[in-house]
């Protein structure tokens, strides 16, 4: 229902000259959208009394859209039918309001862009539901699968359109006349340590990396199976759980009480089973091999409880859900996202972890399986940007990635079936497992929007635990490595002490 209220909130958040609100152009085509939407359906009746300011609010649109300047849009409009709101509008234009009001009248924008995306698939539900309400259907299999792709179709219209909205939110910039506060805060809040999550690896964050995964990126680790694809997204999720986040540039902190959930690293595993997932990370985590768990478990260690003594130090969790593969989307994932959001709230997800890229589905057919690839990496792109959250998975690396001998030979070329897959990453660090040594893994950062790139990587590692062990870096992938003389200081030491330890 479009209200006079409402009107009157676009109006003001689209005129007012003294709102820091960051008016662009997706934001005039959002308020000409709903407009158009809503007059073009015969369910929402427009009342008399709201049409003609209605009329009003879509011209200022119109104008706005077109490059003209608030005054000109004054001056024309109260020279013409609108005469008649020309002391509302000059309120409108004047008038000081608080920054949290024009943010609410921003809210009210989105909601109604929400409820546009929604009905865009309204006719398809609707034949569907008078399907199941008649019997009509020829078979349950092809109505059950016509209303949840029908249910995903609205899902997927509404996440684009926050996609968009949060985009177009700072999609443009006029450095002469513009307020640069808003996207300085941006950059502030973005680069700042505390918002990066750390991979658990101090080379890795140090120095590849501008401390970490960032929100909003999509961090893709390549390799050919057995490469540690699995392996080192386990090892960063709970090498990065476990330590102590250093505050000290966030002006804002307060440390949480001891014990309370304020960090989710979400886990989710198409290839391998969830009690494989778990005793992979409890293995790397203890420096256990598989013999070690099971025989700890044989003789009642409370798995449970040791593995969150650790965890709970750091008031941090993991929460991981299995798939079999192909068998979930990326709208499967943000709804999975959104169920651990309502457990633990928006702010508390450190990161999304997939294993992995190519074992997804989408729920749009493609010709080509290469595009649905790339379809896939720009869900996963959009799922970062829409929750702020770093998303990290794993791809596959073509044939030739058996065949590498040292870093030097890995090229972002290799990565199998979509180029696409590169082009929507933010970072792609490629692995391969040594010919000859099998505890030594080649590494190349292929790619990095934030870091360094065309650096080489030597990681060891001890698959019997799951484990990376130790990290050498190459400052140049075509020279001779030079390890950093002492280890990762987050390795596996860090944990040796837990061995004998009784909980």
């Amino acid at each position: 229902m479009l209200t006079e209220s409402f009107v009157n909130s676009c109006l003001s958040l689209l005129l007012n000259k003294k709102s820091k609100i960051k008016r662009s152009p997706g934001l005039y085509r959002d308020v000409l959208e709903i407009i158009d939407f809503y007059e073009s359906k015969h369910a929402f009746e427009i009342p008399v009394n709201v049409k003609g300011k209605l009329s009003c609010l879509k011209k200022t649109s119109t104008m706005l859209l077109d490059g003209r300047q608030i005054d000109s849009v004054y001056d024309s409009l109260v020279s013409g039918k609108f005469k008649q709101y020309s002391d509302f509008l000059y309120r409108v234009i004047t008038e000081d309001m608080k920054e949290s009001v024009f943010q609410d009248y921003l809210k009210q924008v989105r909601i109604r862009k929400k409820v546009k995306s929604l009905f865009e698939n309204y006719d398809e539900l609707d034949q569907v539901l008078d399907t199941i309400k008649t019997g009509s259907f020829e078979a349950i299999d092809d109505l059950v699968e016509k209303y949840e792709l029908t249910i995903k179709g609205l899902f997927s219209n509404m996440m684009e359109s926050n996609r968009q909205m949060t985009i177009e939110a700072a999609a443009s910039l006029d450095m002469s006349k513009d307020d640069f506060s808003h996207v300085i805060d941006m950059i502030k809040k973005k680069y700042a340590k505390y918002s990066t999550v750390s991979t658990g690896f101090e080379i890795l964050d140090g120095f590849v990396m501008n401390g970490g995964y960032e929100p909003s990126r999509l961090y893709i680790y390549g390799g050919g199976s057995g490469a540690g694809k699995s392996t080192i997204l386990t090892n960063t999720i709970f090498k990065s759980a476990i330590k102590p986040i250093n505050f000290l540039d966030s002006p804002d902190y307060v440390p949480p009480p001891p014990g309370e959930i304020c960090r989710v690293y979400v886990y989710v595993t198409l290839e391998n089973t969830i009690e494989e997932s778990l005793m992979r990370i409890y293995q790397g985590m203890f420096q256990k091999t598989m013999p070690q768990m099971l025989y700890d478990i044989s003789h009642g260690v409370d798995i449970k409880r040791r593995i969150n003594n650790i965890l709970l130090q750091n008031n941090a969790t993991i929460v991981m859900k299995y798939f079999p593969a192909l068998s979930i989307s990326t709208i499967d994932l943000m709804g999975m996202l959104d169920d651990v959001i309502n457990v633990y709230g928006k702010e508390a997800i450190s990161g999304l972890y997939i294993d992995y890229l190519d074992l997804l589905k989408t729920d749009n057919k493609f010709d080509l399986y290469r595009i649905e690839l790339g379809h896939i990496a720009l869900s996963l792109k959009t799922i970062g940007v829409e929750y702020n959250i770093p998303v990290v998975t794993g791809s596959q690396l073509g044939r030739v990635a058996y065949r590498i001998k040292d870093s030097s030979e890995l090229n972002l070329d290799q990565m199998s079936e979509s180029i696409k897959k590169v082009e929507h990453a933010d970072c792609i660090i490629l692995l391969a497992r040594d010919m000859t040594d099998d505890k030594k893994i080649h590494g190349k950062v292929g790619k990095n929007r934030s870091g360094k790139s065309n650096v080489g990587i030597e990681f060891m590692a001890d698959f019997e635990r799951y484990l990376f062990t130790s990290v050498m870096l190459k400052t140049n992938p075509d020279k001779s490595s030079e390890n950093f003389s002492k280890q990762d200081s987050c390795n596996a030491i860090a944990f040796s002490g837990f061995s004998d330890m009784k909980f």
